[in-house]
């Protein structure tokens, strides 16, 4: 039920504080006081209500509406985790073949019923057949919903298996196609040198430009003269003759 009062107008943080502190048995007196005093009431208050406070009529509206609602919410939610807990509790306790168990259990009451029995159809053995059939179906229903979900778990875990089964196979053949020099090539089409890469971050970050290496830093030569020796007074090698010695 939606509801458009002052208080069902607050953000949803504060009611849930109002709810708590209702529940804790607040005074109402102490809880307007509490309310009128926030920031946030009051803005909510000023835009949609023209600046009105909450009354204590509107509290006692809320408290036999939206508190009721909420009380009943926090039951639900309490019922629920309790029911959750004992399932945990059953499931460990007949390692999850609860059903299983069940039937069994009928089965012995069968079981009882036909070695108490002295062959006569009477009334009362007709009434004890009756309500075992009864309780047979039921437990044949609750069997079937956990063969459903028993099957579905094993669709899921197949589905699961094919899945990682194709990304292998996808990878496999993605590694065999990339050691094609060509497909290797077509790779790398539009990667950058390093030499480009670094000119980019450097125009990137407004640097000047790498000055041009240098013939010797290029080609790993150092220079021939030594230091103290000029390149005048440098011992030249005496040239080969380019044929036969004259007499």
């Amino acid at each position: 039920m939606t509801r458009n009062g002052k208080i069902a107008r607050l953000p949803r943080d504060l009611r849930d504080e109002l709810n708590l502190r209702l529940a804790d048995g607040q005074c109402g007196k102490a809880l307007l006081a509490w309310l009128n005093g926030l920031p946030q009431v009051t803005e909510v208050l000023s835009r949609d209500f023209g600046g009105a406070a909450i009354s204590k009529q509107n509290l006692s509206e809320w408290r036999a509406g939206g508190f009721a609602e909420w009380q009943a919410r926090q039951e639900t939610l309490a019922q629920a985790r309790e029911l959750a807990a004992d399932a945990r509790e059953i499931t460990a306790a007949t390692e999850g073949r609860l059903t299983d168990h069940l039937a069994t259990v009928l089965a012995a009451r069968y079981a009882a019923a036909l070695g108490g029995w002295n062959g006569e159809l009477s009334e009362s053995f007709r009434r004890q057949l009756r309500t075992l059939r009864g309780l047979c179906q039921d437990i044949v229903e609750l069997r079937r919903g956990d063969h459903s979900g028993a099957r579905l778990q094993m669709e899921r875990e197949r589905l699961e298996r094919e899945r990682e089964k194709t990304e292998e196979e996808v990878v496999a053949h993605f590694q065999q196609w990339a050691e094609n020099p060509a497909v290797r090539k077509w790779i790398q089409r539009d990667r950058i040198s390093p030499e480009e890469k670094a000119r980019r971050i450097r125009e990137i970050y407004g640097l000047p430009p790498e000055p041009p290496a240098t013939p010797a830093a290029t080609t790993g030569e150092s220079n021939p003269v030594k230091p103290g020796q000029s390149e005048s007074n440098q011992v030249k090698p005496e040239p080969k003759a380019s044929g036969p010695a004259s007499a």
